[in-house]
Parts: structure tokens; C-alpha cells; sequence
């Protein structure tokens, strides 16, 4: 694409604009090329001399798994040695798994992904993998290999759920150093398209306190001397935290806000602005949540981070950032930063109604095999018959219906309360005695998240019963005193010297002891 001349102008800039408010993956372009924001996640991982083949080949693992979760929608590939661009399937691309066994350390292991068949435009789905070359000069570092994603809004918004044990289980793999996902330009697959999206970047991100700007193949080097605003969802792994001289507890405490999810992982912690990513439009006002996140962050925030791209040189009438604009980019989720302009951030923002407001509470989240940060009664979303207490510093434990590869993500239940109910191998949720909901005389005693027996071989609904002294129908009444039925009305009897507990209308029931009754009843005088 020609940069003689401007890309676009400052009506077309405006209705992009416009598109983006009701619509965060929207695009804009010509019967040329068309660019988009997108819904992102991007991993930063190390290299290592003598991993070089078991990263290659876990970068073809992933692939496949995110590919199959996408549901294949991809119809372009590149070769991995001469990174030239073929149909889905030809048989000019190799097969990769056995590229990258033959992955050598002294150079790049690279394969992409798109379904968008004009390689100047943003794609709607995408994956980017490149496995970086391991460095021996004195004095150097090997930079960052990384891993790429691009995916349409709608699906994010329908498999969210699943997108998410994908992102966690990926994050403890790679043992990834840096991880950012939210909303950025999306990069075409052809090489020289860069210049475009870097113009629409600088364009946009006035407007957008939420625009991301993502770009793995500049950034790989320069994210090793530190991280870069998060505006959504982030890894804050260990090798980076410890920088900050933080323990894990200090940073849940900096953090603590009903509406941000921690998810403690062995690499580091996840960290979520909120339910899902947003933009941000600057009239809205400067976001609370990427504040918070980025006064922890500061310290090991990179601001010299090159946003230029290929750069912009003399007679180019499209405006790019500059390495000042960079920096106050960088720097606008800072109390004192005046980005975009003076005028524009300290302009008072519209009122927003409580009902505008989300009031949900994010739970704390744990994977399997770390120790529990918090007391209580913890679950696996949509594991059956997984809620139990935990005390703190109890390991998680995989579930044995789990496979030994799978991760498992505890969550702490936002409802505390114990449950009184619960069903046959369900780990019991109180101590003591449980009765069966259909034959009260049948009863069990079991210890905390000791599972509850089968009865006769069938699954059956237990009810948690009140510790107390009990008596089933024909037996002998064991104390004199208050008895009641509990789940029969009208049932409390004074019973003194009877032979025998009695039947309640035919029926066989358990009779619970309330005590003496002059507990209950004032002596006459």
C-alpha cells in the first residue's frame, strides 16, 4: 500500500471511530485492504539452548488445540522455512510437526495461520507462532519467542468460558513471561503492512484508552526490559514479580477490587480487568481498573518501548508515533500523565447510572496442585460434585475424572454458606449425620468432603441433619423430654415414660430431642 499519500482522512478516521463505540471488532478499509480492531491474546515465552525441539513442536500442540477450539476456520498457511503464504491443506505446506522436529536452535521456527485470503488485510481469525533463534554472543540476549492469536468478538463472547481454560492451561506450558490480551489493530499477514496499521494505531488511540497496540515481531526484543500497560487481562509471572520485590499475597492485596479476577497459576498470576475487554473511549473518562493495575506495574514498565514500526521518513503525509508520543502512550494510565491531551483527560465524564455499572464480584481462582490462599468452600465450574472446604494451605487437587495433562481451575465459591443438600459420591459439604431425603431413617455420618455414600447402589439426595439426640419410629424413647419430627408439621410432643417412638400418620420418621420441657414451657409457680 502506497504511503505517498494519506490512507484516509479525518471523516473516514471519525466514522471508524464511530463503528468502534458500537462495535469493538469493526474495520475499515477499501476493495485494497481493509483493517480491523480485534479481540487478541499474545504469549512472550523464553527460549532456552536445549529446548528448542520440545518448544517447537508444544508451538504445533497448541496450534491444533486452539484451531480445533476456533472450530478450523483458517484458510491460508505459510511454509515454516520460506514463510510464503499457501492455501489450508496444500501440499506445499509440510507437515508441521515434523518441521519441528527438525527445528534447529540457531534458527527461527515460523508458521502463521489466517482466514483471510487478501494478505493486506487485518484477518478476522489468525494465529502467529514464532520460535526465536537461541543467541551464544557474549553480551546479547535472545529475545522473546511468542505466540499470537486473533479472534472474532461474537466467538469470544460465546466460548469465553472455554477461551479461558485454553489461555491458563497455555500460560503454565509455555511458562510464559508475559502474556496481554484485550483489544488491538490487527496485523496482516503480509510483510510491509505494517506502515498502514501503525497509522491507524496513532489515529485511534487518542480516542481509545482501550486500544492495545500488540505487535510481537518489534516487541520481542525490547519486552525483555520490561512490560507494558495492560489494558485488560495479564500475566504478572514470577520472573517479573519477583523484580518488583512483591510477594503473591502483596499483590492480591494492592489489587483487591471487587470487579478484578487473580487466578494464581505455577507460572504467575492471571490478572482480568473486569468481566471482558473494553475500549475505553476517552470522553468515558480515564479507566479505574488499568490505573490500579498499572501503579503496581510502574516499576517494570518499559516506557522506551518502539511503537513506530518501520518507521516514518521524510514526505510521509500520515502521522505515526513519535518516541515522545510513545512515551506518553505508555505512560497514560498515570495520575499525572496528560495523554491524549490536557483538555481531553480532564474532561468530566458523563454520569453513569447504577444500573450502567456491573456489580458482579470476581471470584479467586487457583490451578490445581498450588496450595489454597484462602479458606472456604471452593468448586470446579462445571465439574459436578465438586464443591468442598478448603483450609488455607491445602493443595488443590486434581480431580480424579481429570486426565493427568488437563488443568483444573478451582474457584471460590462467592457463596460461602455451607449446603445442607447434597447427592451420593458429592463430597459432604458439613460434618456430622445425613439423612436420605426420601427415607429419613436411613442415615450416614461422615467427616468434611468425605463423599456420601450410594444407597442400595443407587445415587441418592442427602439431607444435612441437625446434631442431636434422635429416635426412629418403634424404637424405645431413649430420653423424656420435647420430641419433634422435624420435617412433619405439627409434631412436637412431650413424651415421658412412652414404650415406644410413635408412627406420624402410617409413616415411619425420626424424632428429634429438643430437651427437657422446662427448657420450652415457664413452670407454673
Amino acid at each position: 500500500m502506497s504511503t505517498t499519500h494519506n490512507l484516509f482522512d479525518e471523516e473516514e478516521r471519525e466514522e471508524f471511530i464511530e463503528g468502534l463505540k458500537e462495535w469493538p471488532n469493526t474495520d475499515w478499509g477499501t476493495d485494497e485492504a481493509r483493517h480491523s480492531v480485534s479481540p487478541f491474546i499474545s504469549f512472550y515465552f523464553p527460549p532456552g539452548p536445549d529446548n528448542h525441539q520440545e518448544a517447537a513442536l508444544l508451538m504445533v500442540d497448541i496450534h491444533e488445540a486452539f484451531e480445533q477450539l476456533l472450530g478450523k476456520p483458517y484458510t491460508i498457511g505459510t511454509h515454516p522455512i520460506s514463510e510464503r503464504p499457501h492455501p489450508y491443506g496444500s501440499s506445499r505446506l509440510p507437515d508441521l510437526r515434523e518441521q519441528a522436529k527438525k527445528a534447529s536452535r540457531s534458527e527461527d521456527f515460523v508458521f502463521k495461520f489466517t482466514d483471510e485470503k487478501n494478505h493486506a488485510s487485518s484477518p478476522t481469525t489468525a494465529g502467529y507462532f514464532w520460535r526465536t533463534w537461541f543467541i551464544r554472543y557474549e553480551g546479547r540476549r535472545t529475545e522473546y519467542s511468542y505466540i499470537l492469536f486473533y479472534y472474532r468478538w461474537q466467538w469470544w463472547l460465546e466460548n469465553r468460558e472455554a477461551w479461558r481454560r485454553f489461555v491458563l492451561k497455555t500460560i503454565d506450558l509455555l511458562k510464559a513471561h508475559q502474556v496481554y490480551s484485550g483489544f488491538a489493530m490487527a496485523n496482516p499477514l503480509q510483510f510491509g503492512t505494517r506502515s498502514a496499521i501503525t497509522t491507524w494505531e496513532r489515529a485511534l488511540a487518542p480516542s481509545f484508552y482501550g486500544l492495545d497496540i500488540d505487535f510481537p515481531f518489534g516487541m520481542q526484543s525490547e519486552l525483555l526490559n520490561g512490560i507494558r500497560p495492560p489494558t485488560w487481562a495479564f500475566l504478572l509471572a514470577d520472573h517479573w514479580r519477583e523484580k518488583l520485590d512483591l510477594t503473591r499475597e502483596q499483590v492480591r492485596a494492592a489489587l483487591a477490587h471487587p470487579r478484578i479476577s487473580i487466578t494464581e497459576l505455577h507460572s504467575g498470576q492471571w490478572i482480568e480487568l473486569g468481566e471482558q475487554p473494553e475500549l475505553y473511549p476517552v470522553e468515558q473518562g480515564v479507566p479505574e481498573l488499568p490505573m490500579l493495575l498499572n501503579k503496581l506495574l510502574k516499576p517494570i514498565r518499559y516506557d522506551d518501548l518502539g511503537l513506530l514500526g518501520f518507521g516514518q521518513w521524510d514526505g510521509d503525509p500520515n502521522e505515526r508515533f513519535t518516541d515522545a508520543d510513545s512515551r506518553r502512550w505508555m505512560a497514560r494510565f498515570d495520575t499525572e500523565s496528560d495523554w491524549p491531551t490536557p483538555a481531553a483527560r480532564f474532561k468530566r465524564p458523563p454520569e453513569i447510572s447504577p444500573a450502567q455499572v456491573s456489580s458482579k464480584v470476581m471470584p479467586l481462582s487457583i490451578v490445581s496442585g498450588m496450595a489454597c490462599t484462602q479458606s472456604g468452600l471452593w468448586f470446579v465450574p462445571d465439574q459436578a460434585y465438586s464443591r468442598r472446604a478448603f483450609k488455607q494451605g491445602d493443595i488443590l487437587p486434581a480431580l480424579a475424572s481429570e486426565s493427568g495433562d488437563e488443568a483444573v481451575f478451582w474457584q471460590r465459591d462467592l457463596d460461602q454458606t455451607p449446603s445442607s443438600f447434597a447427592n451420593s459420591l458429592e463430597p459432604a459439604p458439613r460434618a456430622g449425620r445425613w439423612e436420605m431425603e426420601r427415607d429419613r431413617c436411613v442415615d450416614c455420618e461422615v467427616t468434611l468432603n468425605e463423599r456420601l455414600p450410594l444407597h442400595q447402589g443407587q445415587v441418592v439426595r442427602w439431607i444435612w441433619a441437625v446434631s442431636g439426640l434422635r429416635a426412629r419410629s418403634g424404637e424405645p424413647c431413649p430420653y423424656p423430654g420435647l420430641w419433634v419430627c422435624e420435617y412433619k408439621p405439627r409434631t412436637l410432643q412431650l413424651f415421658d415414660d412412652e414404650p415406644q417412638m410413635p408412627w406420624v400418620g402410617g409413616e415411619k420418621v425420626v424424632w428429634r430431642w429438643l430437651g427437657l420441657v422446662g427448657h420450652y414451657v415457664d413452670e407454673e409457680p
